[in-house]
């Protein structure tokens, strides 16, 4: 019975590292609950309030019992994120919607009587948004369903000590306390392109080469983050600097929801450290401060497709003008075509068939709305970037101020947040995701 249960909670969770847990937001939360604070040592710090992460040796029993004591708070304090987090997301109103979505998107694309034929390109749009509906809510399901079977567990184990089933009871729990976390971030994801993958482009600002160094090391922090969260990141587009980095960069982030995770880095970054590049002089042993702006945009899922619908369009005839004598056009075989949501004209009279210039001029009014497109994204990336303001000295955008002498620490603007582990940042590690939540958060 107890391997059965044990077998089917895993079965709804996915691998995940217990010892990711030790975060600056888990041990913030932690700290007001656990009163006993060993502060000789970081490292003893994270032992008392993550002891999945480490190995422990203790020499008398008041250090096993405090070990105990602490492991014991650590387990309710997640089992109450856990029901608090699923509750909260089971009575949204949101994931109501999504239920009721996906049932009326069953029943448009008629999945319960086999598969769908052809290449509609509406029906492969439903089809998306079905498959992207059914995957939330199944995880939803899954994580309600495993926390169920692990209180059945934690029961049993209350009522019969086993060392064994004590240790997959935690593993559970530390499982099932990262995937509701994670989702709890990701209901903060509820943009209209949070899903979709994404552009991040880097512009070196105010500050000469250190700020085209500078470039070239927050593109690489991305990618290592990237990469970290099992997104593919590409180097699509570089202009190399002078004498080191970039003048600009673009990375190409696929993977779902990187826009939602990436939004909030767009704004101006700042760096403050002794310059590699003045050599020995005045200036080597001053600080420099370098600035580069970072901009995000969302990836369009599908090329720019026009559907030019009938009851969108009126199509007119008339004579076209000629040189006069036998060329003459007697029939009425110019065509001029009105998209009437756009306004856009199309007119062409140049053939002699009226039917031949209606396809010509079907042809450019679907180019003019094409052009429309790419026209309406161009505005939304210029209004991205001037959102930002100056890319220097006095700008109201900074995101984050990375300083790396005379002491090393990064602060972000937004939420006043810091840390030391400036290293752990520009590697994309925890600590970034830690600052990319609570900007998200806000």
């Amino acid at each position: 019975m107890i391997s059965r249960l044990i077998s089917k909670s895993l079965s709804s969770l996915s691998p995940y590292q217990s010892c990711s847990l030790s975060s600056t937001l888990f041990v913030k939360r932690l700290s007001k609950q656990i009163k006993y604070i060993n502060s000789d040592s970081d490292q003893q710090f994270y032992q008392q309030f993550n002891p999945l992460c480490y190995t422990t040796t203790t020499t008398t029993n008041d250090n096993n019992e405090i070990s105990n004591i602490n492991s014991t708070q650590e387990i309710q304090f997640k089992e109450k994120e856990i029901s608090r987090i699923l509750d909260l997301i089971e009575n949204s109103q949101q994931f109501k919607n999504n239920v009721a979505q996906l049932k009326r998107l069953k029943s448009t694309l008629d999945l319960e009587g086999g598969m769908i034929v052809g290449n509609d390109p509406s029906v492969v749009k439903v089809l998306k948004q079905h498959n992207a509906l059914k995957a939330d809510v199944e995880e939803v399901n899954k994580l309600v369903n495993g926390f169920k079977d692990y209180r059945e567990l934690a029961d049993m184990l209350r009522r019969e000590s086993d060392n064994e089933m004590e240790s997959e009871v935690n593993s559970i729990v530390n499982n099932l306390y990262h995937q509701s976390t994670e989702l709890e971030l990701r209901s903060l994801m509820n943009g209209a392109n949070d899903r979709e993958s994404a552009y991040l482009e880097v512009h070196a600002g105010t500050g000469g080469t250190d700020s085209m160094d500078w470039s070239e090391i927050l593109i690489n922090m991305y990618i290592k983050w990237s990469q970290r969260k099992g997104f593919n990141a590409t180097l699509v587009d570089v202009s190399m600097g002078e004498l080191a980095g970039y003048k600009k960069a673009i990375v190409k982030i696929e993977g779902p929801f990187v826009y939602g995770w990436l939004r909030t880095e767009m704004g101006v970054h700042k760096l403050i450290r002794i310059s590699p590049f003045h050599g020995s002089g005045a200036k080597s042993d001053k600080r420099h401060t370098s600035f580069t702006s970072v901009v995000v945009y969302p990836m369009a899922d599908d090329s720019i497709n026009i559907e030019i619908l009938p009851k969108d369009i009126t199509i007119e005839t008339f004579k076209s003008g000629g040189a006069g004598g036998q060329h003459v056009n007697k029939t009425e075989s110019a065509v001029r075509i009105t998209h009437i949501p756009t306004g856009l004209v199309a007119s062409i009279s140049d053939q002699r068939s009226q039917h031949q210039n209606k396809q010509i001029a079907l042809d450019l009014l679907k180019s003019k709305l094409i052009a429309r497109e790419i026209k309406k994204k161009a505005e939304i990336e210029k209004a991205f970037r001037s959102e930002m303001g100056t890319n220097g000295f006095g700008s109201e955008s900074i995101v984050r101020t990375y300083t790396m002498h005379p002491t090393e620490r990064v602060k972000d603007s937004r939420t006043n947040s810091e840390t030391s582990q400036l290293s752990s940042v520009l590697d994309g590690e925890d600590e970034l995701d830690q600052m990319i939540k609570k900007a998200l958060a806000l």
